[in-house]
């Protein structure tokens, strides 16, 4: 820092303070040093850097800390006494459980809501067979932007709608909304649905694949054969894999089943 040099004799008198012995011009270098200095010390932040998309969460990351930012689903409240909320997050085509336990509900009931965009800092957990993601507290939550009032949640049955009348115009179809594997019963049997889920066991015959999906609130059999195995590599179908799986329902030995029709029905979140 430079220091002014004064001669106290030829200046008699007029130093009052140690403040007297900087000149005017000093000011403004001083301010430029100290800020320059800051701006080394404190580089800009980054947030979306550390952001962990939610399609890449697999066993890899296990038992690691990430920070995602997803969109809530779903919620399921708890079934029991000692069981805990499970957030269904979603980003894309992928969907992860977030787990958290009663006594945070009253700070969470505002953030967590379906269609919230939400961002958390997680522990990535393999519970059963099933990766799940834990937070340590309600502060580890922050809501990134509300729903709109149009928000619809993924755990809603389809609704019966009135057919438009014709127009002149064919417009397509909308998509398929995903279905939650929980929500998914016997009486479903014909009606085609959407579900993303992580593979928790798989079964290979010669010219089929049984897989177990799981998607944290509940699992179901998905039951591959040569068609829809095209374009699909055996070393992608392994267990913690995320899957999107387009197929009717149906009951194979009894038991609920997803059985797709068609090529390209099932996708690989890579």
């Amino acid at each position: 820092m430079l220091k002014p040099m004064l001669d106290w004799r030829r200046f008699p008198g007029r130093i009052t303070s140690v403040g007297d012995l900087r000149p005017p011009w000093l000011l403004p270098i001083f301010v430029a040093i100290v800020w320059t200095n800051l701006a080394v010390l404190v580089p800009p932040l980054s947030a979306e850097e550390a952001l962990t998309p939610i399609p890449r969460i697999n066993l890899s990351v296990t038992n690691q800390t990430v920070t995602v930012q997803a969109v809530v689903s779903a919620i399921r409240e708890p079934s029991g006494g000692g069981a805990p909320y499970i957030v269904s997050l979603t980003q894309g085509n992928a969907t992860v459980p977030l787990i958290y336990w009663s006594n945070m509900q009253p700070e969470l009931a505002t953030k967590v809501k379906v269609g919230n965009l939400i961002r958390a800092k997680v522990t990535v957990k393999l519970y059963r067979g099933t990766l799940e993601l834990q937070i340590s507290g309600p502060d580890a939550i922050d809501l990134v932007s509300a729903a709109s009032t149009a928000a619809v949640s993924t755990n809603s049955p389809p609704q019966a709608t009135t057919s438009p009348a014709p127009s002149a115009t064919a417009t397509p179809p909308p998509a398929l909304p995903q279905t939650l594997i929980g929500k998914i019963k016997e009486d479903w049997v014909g009606r085609i649905v959407v579900i993303s889920g992580t593979i928790s066991g798989i079964d290979n015959d010669n010219k089929s694949c049984r897989l177990s999906i799981q998607d944290g609130t509940g699992e179901i059999q998905v039951v591959l054969g040569e068609n829809e195995l095209t374009g699909l590599h055996v070393d992608q179908l392994l267990p913690g894999r995320v899957l999107t799986i387009t197929g009717p329902v149906k009951l194979l030995d009894g038991k609920r089943a997803i059985v797709p029709e068609a090529a390209g029905a099932v996708t690989v979140v890579l």
